[in-house]
């Protein structure tokens, strides 16, 4: 996770404090482990630092009106008397960042500026709350540690997903790839040198929905549920030790497999295989979907130099925008990613 940041920024004079703080997070997407992460395996993720997110935090007054640039969203944190079902995770990470610096009472108006796509498996939500909280810090000059922030954004989680395995909180505060597991990351080395495709499929996913699904499918036949897990998780650790070791044809075939299990966990979808099988036809070493499924997106791992072929055929296949990270920028954390969007596609 990141060290401890403090941003601060316009400030009116000594004895009145900032005009405001400002915080910042960043996308992530997850490699394996999706969904198997919320019944105790391991899951591997890596941040996206060119989709970020910007928060501004205000002080605020009751009953004030949040003025909210277009294709952006507000929120009033610390207010009594606003709305129950203005309730979000961003929100509820703020409130409860304000209780524990003991500043209940104390209102902020926070705007989001925001360039994940929603609803994708790219950890918006949690990347939302996270720079909400920066940003609060930043307003009134607390320095947030890297555990404390984790919670914090824990909190927004658990009310935009429910019961969410903390792993999209960890890789959007990450600086570079993660193995994530009962709460705690520990950072990977990547030894691989190619590129991730990742392709939107232009189709929301439900988190909350995919989840409770997962849960059920497990449910109804506990043996096999246990062998399934098993199986995952030995899919993550040798995914880990392919990463570190260069083997990106062997990580592939995990990626693939651990595809397979999703399948059976009921989260895949037609158009989502659609755009697996074309990934690999293109060339791709393997490919799965990323996130909760149901829609959102696929990423595809594959020769850097084969990236563009594989995301003009994603696109041709009805993905509606791609971005490509080569993983040898994964290994500093200072990452590259460049994008493309569908002639076919609504998100133009």
């Amino acid at each position: 996770m990141n060290s401890p940041v403090r941003e601060r920024t316009e400030h009116s004079s000594a004895a009145t404090g900032p005009v405001r703080g400002v915080g910042r997070a960043h996308a992530k997407a997850i490699l394996l482990g999706e969904h198997t992460v919320v019944h105790g395996t391991p899951a591997i993720a890596f941040p996206l630092p060119t989709l970020s997110v910007r928060a501004i935090a205000r002080p605020g007054t009751p009953g004030a009106v949040i003025d909210v640039p277009e294709g952006q969203f507000g929120f009033v944190a610390g207010n009594p008397n606003a709305a129950e079902h203005t309730l979000s995770g961003p929100r509820v990470a703020v409130e409860e960042a304000l209780r524990r610096w003991g500043l209940t009472g104390h209102i902020a108006d926070v705007v989001v500026e925001c360039d994940i796509p929603l609803a994708r498996g790219l950890g918006s939500s949690a990347a939302c709350a996270g720079a909400a909280v920066r940003a609060a810090a930043d307003l009134h000059g607390r320095t947030v540690d890297p555990a404390t922030l984790y919670e914090l954004v824990q909190c927004g989680e658990q009310v935009a997903h429910g019961r969410a395995s903390g792993i999209d909180a960890s890789a959007v505060l990450a600086d570079g790839p993660v193995l994530f597991h009962e709460g705690t990351a520990t950072a990977l080395d990547i030894g691989v040198d190619a590129a991730l495709v990742i392709a939107d499929t232009g189709v929301p996913g439900s988190t909350q929905h995919a989840v409770a699904g997962v849960r059920r499918t497990l449910e109804r036949d506990p043996r096999s549920a246990r062998a399934l897990l098993a199986r995952a998780g030995e899919l993550i650790s040798g995914a880990a030790a392919d990463l570190s070791a260069g083997h990106a044809a062997s990580l592939g075939r995990a990626m693939l497999d651990f595809q397979s299990l999703l399948t059976e966990l009921g989260v895949s979808t037609p158009h989502i295989d659609t755009l697996v099988a074309t990934a690999l036809d293109a060339g791709a070493y393997g490919a799965k979907l990323t996130g909760a499924g149901l829609g959102g997106c696929v990423l595809a791992l594959t020769e850097t130099g084969d990236a563009r072929t594989v995301s003009a055929a994603l696109r041709r296949a009805g993905a509606v925008q791609t971005w490509t990270v080569p993983t040898r920028s994964l290994r500093s954390g200072a990452q590259s990613l460049s994008v493309s969007t569908s002639e076919y596609g609504a998100n133009q």
